[in-house]
């Protein structure tokens, strides 16, 4: 994950989760590259393969601008309906190739979307759907050949210029990535496999099928390998397109803003005897407005942003925080001793983890009673990564050979633990 700025998350004793919902509403704003092969339907369908229930509408009239959509009458009123969770914006194939429509179309009409999903839904979370490359590349131009690209050599040419116009208009509007061509640039490099259909524009049943695990996987934060959902492609190629489809985005060294909208969730504590103050370091790189929910162990709860708790015995609790941007929540819990004399902001027996996010290297300090614990660092296709044992008290793990992205690692010994860990 990608953030602008990096904060420590120091961890005792503590278990951290991300969540999402099973049932998600979503609205497909484009054109005929959404409406052939019903690509909404295909992304449906994958999703019932995986047990989730994804609600779908659409607008995909042929050769619409994103500026038609954001003045369209029937736009706006799927828009105004509210209650999306995700807004998928496609733009026409032609205009991130053109400077003249990019920077003066496409980009506002992206932000002036955005807007209006938000206005209506506070919760709304757009993606960008990115478009391929025509399959030989070539010169695009307006109608009236006023405006053009430049001529493209071949297929990888313009789908530079398109994957650069989605990731920049993404990055400055802090919104999500769906990178469909790239995840088509990755089979048609590695194979001869043809994605396009006849007119060496639109896709065949394989290029939706591709786009639809692009989609699928952005919206539900998961892979797609192993979905025995296939859209009538052979099994053998269609794990094949799951994989590729994965790689790019989980295991790319762009991380496309898929994590963009999730919080995580961190507080630290100061317990000055049976009165412990929270100090609450929950964010979202989204910029979102987060909701809390305190468990303080004892049966008692808050929703305050920095709350302070009163116990009234002695002991170790198990402080649980839940912080919340809308369907996106991350728990921590970090267990708090109770009773002691003057102030302590940390269990004595802990493990810390951190900096997190992470750019090179994860320290681990631990007291010495975990001394000889193993741990593996996975990867979020379930794949040990990394694995070890704490010899020492201060331990470090080189992570500059991983891909950014979320990992889990884990600790089993006196106490199993697990921590959530962001590479950026």
């Amino acid at each position: 994950m990608k953030f602008k700025s990096i904060l420590a998350l120091v961890l005792s004793f503590s278990i951290v989760g991300a969540s999402a919902q099973d049932t998600l509403s979503v609205l497909f704003l484009g054109n005929s590259y959404c409406s052939v092969n019903n690509l909404p339907q295909l992304v449906q369908n994958l999703s019932a393969s995986a047990g989730k229930t994804l609600i779908i509408d659409s607008n995909m009239p042929g050769g619409f601008t994103l500026t038609g959509h954001s003045s369209d009458p029937s736009s706006i009123a799927k828009i105004s309906q509210g209650n999306w969770d995700y807004v998928i914006l496609q733009e026409q194939s032609q205009i991130p190739t053109i400077d003249q429509f990019r920077y003066n179309d496409m980009y506002p009409a992206m932000g002036d979307l955005k807007a209006m999903a938000e206005q209506y839904s506070p919760c709304s979370k757009i993606i960008t759907y990115m478009t391929w490359g025509r399959r030989f590349g070539g010169q695009q131009c307006d109608p009236s050949n006023t405006y053009c690209s430049p001529v493209f050599s071949d297929f990888n040419q313009m789908q530079d210029s398109l994957s650069s116009a989605y990731w920049q208009i993404s990055e400055n509007l802090n919104i999500q990535c769906a990178p469909v061509g790239e995840s088509w640039r990755a089979i048609l490099n590695d194979t001869n496999l043809v994605l396009h259909s006849a007119d060496n524009s639109h896709p065949n049943i394989d290029g939706s099928y591709v786009a639809a695990l692009t989609l699928f996987s952005s919206i539900w934060k998961q892979p797609s390998l192993g979905l025995t959902y296939n859209a009538g492609i052979s099994s053998g190629r269609a794990q094949y397109y799951q994989q590729m489809s994965d790689n790019v985005l989980f295991n790319s060294t762009n991380d496309w803003n898929l994590y963009i909208n999730s919080p995580v969730a961190d507080f630290t504590q100061v317990a000055n005897g049976n009165t412990v103050s929270f100090s609450n370091l929950s964010f979202s790189n989204a910029n979102s407005t987060l909701t809390y929910e305190w468990d303080f162990g004892d049966g008692n709860f808050s929703v305050d942003e920095n709350p302070q708790h009163n116990y009234v015995n002695s002991g170790q609790y198990d402080v649980r925080l839940i912080a919340s941007n809308c369907i996106f929540s991350d728990t921590i819990m970090i267990s708090v001793q109770i009773g002691t004399t003057g102030t302590n902001t940390a269990s004595e027996n802990s493990i810390h983890v951190f900096p997190n996010p992470v750019q090179d290297k994860l320290f681990i300090r631990a007291a010495a009673e975990h001394r000889g614990t193993h741990f593996e660092l996975y990867d979020l296709l379930g794949k040990c990564v990394k694995m070890g044992q704490l010899d020492l008290d201060n331990f470090s793990l080189d992570l500059n050979d991983l891909a950014s992205g979320i990992y889990i690692i884990n600790f089993s010994g006196n106490r199993n633990l697990s921590f959530k860990v962001i590479k950026e």
